[in-house]
């Protein structure tokens, strides 16, 4: 502001100079005027001197003109520069206050906000609340180490961090762990961007504290995690009728969810005065005969029952409440148990046990009360429901428990139909989702097909070995996916009734004979013995003889997988009337209801296919006709017909039951000998027979547009 005022009188002091020359130059001239009167110069002088007079009028005016515009521009020009001056004094100001504004802004922001050096990660400028947040002043966090403010692996995600950053523009950290000065730890969620000063780079980052939210996180997945146990407890209840199947599910899935090493359930017996072991799991056999003899009152399982409240213990080698040192020797340290209540009646009591000394914290307990109180109500539902099955065995319950059955009853069956038709119409759905697809897999398959069958014929020659080889693989493969294919529409019209059969009179030995000529390479392959039995004559079968081969072959086939090697398979055939069927009916009918139903025939030939292989469970036999039930291991999943255990895509033995019932027939599946025996399985074939179809029947013509007799549907 001094040197605007210097510069101002500067400028005025050379205006004033200027027209004061200018006067004096007028006033020397009007001096000469006068004096040219008085006393005229001579001529050689005034010659000169009025020409130069002339020039400094001339020159005075213009100096006094030029003088006079210099002193109004100065004029203006200060006062543009006040004007100038005033709006940078205003700009000042409005600057000032936008910095004290953003440092507010800074300084009460809710979260905490750094500058951070890019190169070395160290956090150079930052808002109070980063200072409040970390404990340390500004000046203390700049000359700080990463080490001192991140524990453990954190620096290096943090600085990795910051790396992404410089890389991409933006990072973001939702867990990164941070050192407070007074050493606490806390979770913040950071997210940072890159940002550039004009002369450098910097990455400013917003963290806020989010232990809080992790830790509501974590109790809310626990919580998830609880009520998820408490729900498949509850659905295990209802699902299981069997009292002890339920019992073992509801401790298998508490004893995983608790991490435990094993458990048990004890139930209360005799009107509370013996303890039986109704289930357990992972204890060892010296150990369950000291368990079965515990009793009421003693020991912590005993004292749980009768005061109906959990006891622990954080190592069974140093409590003296514990009755049994048997467990104590088995290595048994951690344990709890919880009362099983009904009606806030003790039934029970579930105990876990660790081999490792472990305290179950007050929510571990508290979970445990809330399965013991499902489990009782449970036992004490399926009690109830024995107890009413065997009341109404020996007498008739009264008219009102009779109205209750009636009603329970009623709800049960809409339930029922309720869910029967939602299976329907999934198994609608599935079926023609199966058929779809498997109609659009044709097409490009059948363009593959003939594409390999084109190359393999037209450049054979031109080909080399491996590109021979390769080809092959492709027709071999694409013939297989083919097949299956063909089994997946097969078993959609299976299921939905729409196959057509021909009805011909049907030569089973030869058929047999014929599939065992095309497995007899991987049967000399694996050293399989394959014997076949005589078939009765005269014998009269009617049917497809191409799906019926179809269906022997895939019998074959599953024996000659689950075969091992050096085994045998045999085949064998024998006449049973309705009689001998019907005297099995309780043992069969859950194979085929619909056979039992409605019988064909008064005469049938049996025909049974017989290995050692590894044979079938007795609880599996009955899965093995499900569609897709050999899919569930996929790494024996393998598309070759002779490999050992190589599942398909489990739909072969679906098809033979599904064929044999369309004849008319029932297939079953037992053991080598028709026990229980698991070495070995043997398939059953039960087929009508009859005296003969009519002449008029002997071949029957298909309708329009059906596939001829022996071809595929």
């Amino acid at each position: 502001m001094d040197w605007n005022r210097s510069s101002n009188r500067i400028t005025n002091m050379a205006i004033l100079a200027g027209l004061g020359l200018a006067l004096v130059l007028l006033f020397l001239a009007a001096l000469y005027v006068r004096l040219q009167g008085q006393a005229p110069l001579p001529v050689p002088l005034g010659s000169f001197v009025q020409p130069a007079l002339l020039l400094v009028l001339l020159f005075a005016g213009v100096l006094a003109v030029c003088s006079l515009r210099l002193l109004r521009a100065g004029h203006r020009l200060a006062a543009d520069k006040d004007g100038l001056l005033g709006e940078v004094t205003r700009l000042r100001v409005a600057h000032a206050r936008s910095a004290r504004r953003c440092q507010q802004l800074l300084d009460n922001a809710g979260d905490a906000i750094f500058f951070i050096d890019p190169q070395s990660g160290s956090l150079d400028e930052m808002n109070r609340q980063a200072e409040q947040l970390l404990g340390y002043a500004a000046e203390e966090i700049r000359n700080l180490s990463l080490s001192a403010l991140f524990p453990g692996r954190q620096k290096r995600r943090y600085l990795a961090l910051v790396n992404k950053v410089l890389e991409e523009g933006y990072g973001q950290a939702g867990d990164l762990s941070f050192r407070r000065k007074d050493g606490q730890v806390f979770i913040g969620a950071v997210h940072a961007r890159l940002g550039d000063l004009g002369d450098a780079k910097v990455v400013h980052a917003v963290l806020r504290d989010v232990t809080a939210i992790k830790r509501t996180e974590q109790e809310l997945r626990k919580r998830n995690r609880d009520l998820t146990l408490l729900n498949q407890i509850a659905h295990s209840a209802t699902a299981d009728r069997s009292l002890k199947g339920m019992l073992q599910l509801i401790l298998d899935e508490t004893t995983a969810n608790f991490e435990a090493t094993g458990g048990g359930i004890f139930l209360l017996r005799h009107e509370g005065n013996e303890l039986e072991l109704a289930v357990h799991t992972g204890i060892e056999p010296e150990v369950l005969q000291d368990l079965h003899q515990a009793v009421p009152g003693e020991g912590l399982v005993g004292r749980v029952v009768t005061t109906g409240r959990p006891r622990s213990s954080t190592d069974l080698r140093k409590d003296s409440r514990v009755r049994s040192t048997v467990a104590c020797a088995a290595g048994w340290r951690g344990f709890q148990a919880v009362p099983l209540k009904a009606k806030e009646k003790p039934v029970g009591a579930l105990f876990l046990f660790t081999r490792s000394k472990r305290l179950f914290v007050r929510e571990d307990v508290r979970l445990l009360l809330a399965i013991g109180n499902q489990v009782g109500t449970a036992i004490e539902g399926a009690q109830l429901f024995d107890a009413l099955q065997w009341q109404f065995r020996l007498t008739q319950a009264s008219n009102r428990e009779l109205e209750q059955s009636r009603q329970q009853m009623k709800k049960n069956l809409q339930v029922m139909e309720e869910s029967n038709r939602a299976l329907a119409q999934l198994d609608r759905m599935k079926t023609n989702f199966l058929s779809l697809a498997s109609h659009e897999l044709r097409t490009p398959l059948t363009q593959i097909l003939s594409g390999t069958q084109l190359l393999q014929e037209t450049l054979t020659q031109d080909l080399g070995d491996q590109e021979q080889r390769v080809l092959e693989a492709i027709s071999q493969g694409g013939k297989r996916l083919e097949g299956i294919i063909q089994d997946l529409l097969e078993a959609a019209r299976v299921e939905s009734q729409s196959l057509y059969l021909a009805y011909e009179a049907i030569t089973l030995p030869a058929i047999i004979d014929e599939i065992r000529t095309e497995f007899r390479p991987a049967l000399e392959q694996r050293n399989i013995t394959f014997s076949l039995g005589g078939f009765p004559s005269p014998m009269k079968l009617f049917g497809d003889p191409h799906h019926l081969k179809k269906t022997f072959r895939r019998l074959l086939e599953n024996a000659v997988k689950f075969t091992p090697e050096g085994g045998r398979i045999e085949i064998e055939a024998g006449l049973r009337s309705q009689a001998e069927v019907w005297r099995r009916e309780e043992q069969l009918r859950s194979f085929s209801h619909s056979f039992f139903n409605s019988p064909s025939s008064t005469r049938y030939l049996q025909v049974t296919v017989r290995d050692t292989g590894v044979g079938i469970a007795p609880d599996e036999r009955l899965r093995v006709f499900d569609k897709f039930y050999e899919i569930g291991d996929i790494n024996r999943h393998s598309s070759s017909q002779s490999r050992f255990e190589g599942t398909g895509v489990g739909l072969g033995l679906t098809l033979v039951k599904g064929m044999v019932e369309a004849h008319g027939g029932m297939v079953w599946v037992d053991g080598p000998g028709g026990g229980q025996a698991e070495d070995g399985s043997a398939f059953h074939v039960l087929l009508p027979l009859a005296p003969g179809p009519p002449a008029a029947m002997a071949v029957e013509t298909p309708p329009a547009g059906s596939p001829q007799p022996g071809a595929r549907a």
